[in-house]
């Protein structure tokens, strides 16, 4: 299976424990982890959850990608699929650094994603789950052909779940590549 992912502007690979010092300032900034799940997290709780991705890597086959910019090499961010927390459905993730902000980095990142775990990885449903404030992020998942199917509340913050099938996304890809 491919695990190192590219497309025109980014390089996506698998995390390495190497990659904490660029992780611990954007997993401590408040900009960006205040629409994330998890909140802002100290050089520590960077480390344990670095420690997590690689080891869902290890027993999973897949996880969260580093997402790295191809002109400079830098860290940018992440983007992946995981295990949600929710159950057992698969879960695209992504986070990336407040300066790619605007720019469809995250999106181009997801699309690659997508095409990894409904082509390689063999899924047949991917979710995404986001607070209900981040609306950035649901623009993201519109993009992806995703579709609004949850909304809840829990520990007094409220969360959304978006859903696409591989047929869906197979559909939503050659519509959106057909000239018109």
């Amino acid at each position: 299976m491919t695990k190192i992912l590219a497309t025109e502007r980014l390089h996506l690979r698998p995390f390495e424990m190497a990659d904490l010092p660029y992780l611990v300032p954007i997993y401590g900034d408040e900009a960006v982890m205040a629409i994330r799940k998890i909140g802002v997290r100290t050089p520590d709780q960077t480390e344990t959850e670095l420690a997590g991705i690689i080891e869902h890597w290890r027993d999973r086959g897949f996880g969260l990608w580093a997402v790295i910019d191809k002109t400079d090499r830098s860290l940018l961010g992440e983007c992946g699929l995981r295990y949600s927390g929710y159950g057992q459905e698969v879960e695209i993730s992504y986070g990336l650094s407040k300066q790619t902000w605007g720019k469809g980095l995250a999106t181009e990142a997801a699309f690659a994603i997508l095409d990894y775990g409904f082509g390689a990885a063999g899924l047949e449903e991917i979710v995404a789950i986001a607070r209900a404030s981040n609306h950035a992020s649901h623009r993201v998942m519109k993009k992806l052909g995703m579709h609004l199917n949850k909304t809840w509340e829990s520990d007094g913050v409220g969360l959304v779940r978006y859903s696409v099938t591989r047929e869906d996304y197979i559909r939503h890809q050659t519509a959106r590549t057909t000239p018109t």
